[in-house]
């Protein structure tokens, strides 16, 4: 079959024209990505600027409080302090892979 030139013509034109649509669309896509992701980059930085604010305030409220006394050390009374805790049940003493 021959096709004529204003065949061919008109194929490249509406070839043409649906390339730039679909260039179009792409464009169009591709803006509608970037404002997602300068909205949730927005988003995130805010999220990160309450938190830094708070762990400030918290940093200030314990330099602020008076400090705790430390506890005191227990004593020892010797009995226990050298020997394993006797375990009431002998599956406890395996390695956890044993167990059932």
């Amino acid at each position: 079959m021959v096709t004529t030139s204003r065949q061919q013509a008109s194929a490249r034109s509406r070839a043409e024209e649906e390339f730039l649509a679909a260039q179009k669309k792409s464009k169009a896509v591709v803006k509608e990505k970037e404002r997602l992701h300068d909205e949730k980059s927005q988003h995130v930085a805010g999220l990160k600027a309450k938190r830094l604010a708070k762990e400030a305030a918290e940093r200030d409220a314990a330099a602020a409080a008076p400090a705790k006394p430390a506890k005191s050390a227990r004593k020892s009374t010797g009995k226990t302090a050298d020997k394993e805790p006797a375990h009431k049940n002998p599956a406890q003493k395996l390695p956890q892979f044993h167990r059932f």
